[in-house]
């Protein structure tokens, strides 16, 4: 029994002293610091101004697509308007094959356009 004393005294003895040292060690020991002595939380915040640098000239540069080709739309309603008014021939058959061309394409954009405006919330 003594035997089994001794050694446990031995290992408390050996743990407080190690924790003694430890505790005594110099340094910032900062837990939010890393060893480069940046706040660990920086990149997440750089993560977080890049996305939201991304989200930003993403939305302009669909904004500038949206307007344009809202602009196209007013330019070719006003043509459909002006084609209502005149007898359809051969000048209206390629008129309204380049409408349904552009009008194709439009459909598609906007669809991408919506898709994206889904994923964001905007």
């Amino acid at each position: 029994m003594k035997k089994i004393l001794g050694i446990f005294m031995a290992v408390c003895f050996v743990l407080s002293v190690t924790v003694a040292s430890v505790s005594a060690a110099p340094g910032d020991y900062d837990r939010n610091k890393r060893d480069d002595g940046k706040n660990r939380f920086d990149d997440r915040n750089k993560f977080d101004n890049y996305g939201k640098k991304k989200f930003d000239n993403d939305k302009k540069k669909w904004d500038n697509d949206r307007r344009k080709w809202d602009n196209d739309r007013k330019k070719w309603d006003n043509d459909r308007k002006k084609w209502n008014n005149k007898k359809h021939g051969n000048d209206y058959k390629k008129w309204f094959l380049l409408y349904m061309k552009w009008f194709r394409m439009y459909m598609k954009w906007m669809f991408s356009y919506n898709s994206w405006c889904g994923n964001y919330g905007c």
